[in-house]
């Protein structure tokens, strides 16, 4: 089995449950337990947002003791048949181990490789709740804003960074309507109202967010884990999609999403 805390938001969440499923196909484990107790434990308090977005049916939701102390984190050791799994040595998991159970605690993001993340995409397609999927047209716009400024990490999207993909996709692609998704419609006023562009904010709640991006053939998309993973489980048959190359100031995001094109500012 694996017994795996999850931590943060949506995106977040994400990005555990998919370590997850891509553990227990590559070790052909069939019993996957997912600890969200400890979610309300943080300043920011969490819940499990999974299961509004996923069929987990049979997932288990069990409060884990080890879980509680994070052991993953200070015992992943990259040793062949260490247990405990973090970001540290998520790659050094082999199909060789004799472990039948592990305890994953992480974020599961910047240890991903590109084979890695394709794989969970699949894997999460196929547990992903069924939802509207007409193609939305004009071009959706992503804004993160709240805690993200209070971090600094808004940075990596500054104003220089949405002129630039803005004019991209009015050239390239001859997109001039625009939609805004965003937890902070002030913020992307600051941004927006004097680049001379029509747009019109949609959604109303993160779920409605969510189906949102993933509708829009045409993505300008902040550093949010959320709308990575709204965009990845979208439709991307012919989908083009603009993203910053970091995660967070001076972290470099490896794994490309689907027909993304990269601004770096």
């Amino acid at each position: 089995m694996t017994i795996t805390r999850l931590s943060g938001g949506l995106g977040n969440q994400i990005f555990q449950l998919a370590a997850t499923l891509l553990l227990a196909k590559k070790m052909n484990l069939d019993k996957i337990i997912l600890d969200d107790t400890h979610l309300a434990s943080y300043n920011v308090k969490r819940e499990n947002e999974l299961v509004h977005f996923f069929n987990l049916e049979e997932i288990k939701f069990e409060k884990s003791f080890i879980l509680k102390f994070r052991l993953p984190i200070k015992f992943a050791f990259k040793i062949k048949y260490c247990p405990f799994i973090g970001d540290k040595n998520f790659q050094n998991i082999n199909n060789s181990s004799k472990l039948n159970i592990f305890l994953l605690d992480g974020y599961f993001q910047e240890s991903l490789t590109q084979e890695d993340f394709d794989e969970e995409i699949k894997l999460l397609k196929l547990i992903l709740k069924e939802k509207e999927s007409d193609i939305k047209q004009g071009c959706v716009i992503h804004i993160r804003g709240g805690d993200f400024i209070k971090l600094g990490w808004n940075c990596v999207t500054p104003k220089e960074y949405y002129i630039e993909a803005i004019k991209k996709m009015k050239i390239d692609f001859n997109q001039h309507i625009f939609y805004i998704v965003t937890d902070d419609r002030g913020y992307s006023k600051t941004l927006l109202d004097d680049l001379d562009i029509e747009y019109n904010f949609i959604g109303s709640s993160m779920y409605e967010d969510f189906n949102l991006i993933g509708r829009f053939s045409y993505r300008i998309l902040s550093s949010s884990t959320f709308c990575l993973w709204a965009s990845a489980l979208g439709r991307n048959e012919n989908s083009k999609v603009i993203a910053p190359n970091c995660w967070i100031p001076k972290h470099e995001r490896n794994i490309f999403l689907p027909n993304e094109i990269r601004i770096k500012i």
